[in-house]
């Protein structure tokens, strides 16, 4: 065998092996989407369970109470009280559970699945100072695409909360750009460079910025100005078909 044919067959070999694990990339990419859109069929599935018959039974049991109380309201006067606190206690707890198993909007608005999201995570985290820009017309995409997002912006608030990072500034603008592309940004203040230095090297950020990038095929990058931190999470938008 010549020297050429040699470098032949090794060349043929290495371009081979690329697009093997190019395909491999593709399918494993493809996997990961279809194991996270189902997953979150199968919890809005569970949460509209909840809403069709525990929310209502609950429902049912208050209006039962109260007319049991108008009807007799010696029998009920000492424990009347407490019956309806429990049951709208109840009724509250299964609502909050439904939304988290699947965020309310997301299959219609991604602008409005968000604000719903901070609209939460605020009653939640008083401390935490969240602004947005959203618009109120968004392009119809895949709910498999505005469910990744949501997880993810809903992962950075949970990072930074259990961090108790509870001084920073959050600015969350939704914008559409050229070329069917869509871009999430999230403008971080922090108080001092302490803060910063800390948020900067969490590796739970790092996740969430490789995870972003595997699942939509898109791409994320940071920008960092004095004590503000900038990420773009930039994706192509689907159609439906």
């Amino acid at each position: 065998m010549t020297f050429i044919e040699q470098n032949f067959i090794f060349l043929l070999i290495y371009f081979i092996s690329v697009l093997w694990l190019v395909a491999s990339y593709l399918k494993s990419q493809k996997a990961l989407q279809w194991w996270s859109y189902g997953q979150s069929l199968k919890l809005a599935d569970e949460a509209e369970q909840i809403r069709d018959s525990l929310l209502q039974e609950s429902c049912c049991m208050r209006r039962s109470i109260e007319r049991s109380i108008a009807e007799k309201p010696g029998a009920f006067a000492e424990t009347s009280s407490d019956w309806i606190h429990s049951v709208e206690f109840l009724h509250h707890s299964l609502a909050h559970l439904g939304d988290r198993l699947s965020p309310p909007y997301v299959e219609h608005s991604l602008p409005l699945a968000i604000e719903f999201l901070i609209q939460s995570w605020q009653a939640k985290n008083t401390q935490l100072k969240i602004a947005t820009q959203l618009p109120e017309l968004w392009r119809d995409e895949l709910p498999s695409h505005s469910i990744i997002v949501l997880q993810i912006l809903d992962e950075l608030l949970r990072t930074l909360s259990v961090k108790n990072l509870t001084k920073i500034s959050l600015e969350i603008s939704l914008i559409p750009l050229q070329y069917e592309l869509k871009e999430l940004i999230i403008r971080i203040s922090y108080p001092d460079v302490q803060s910063l230095c800390f948020c900067s090297q969490l590796p739970e950020l790092k996740y969430l910025k490789q995870t972003f990038r595997f699942l939509t095929a898109g791409q994320c990058f940071c920008r960092r100005t004095k004590l503000t931190e900038t990420l773009y999470f930039r994706w192509r938008s689907l159609k439906r078909n």
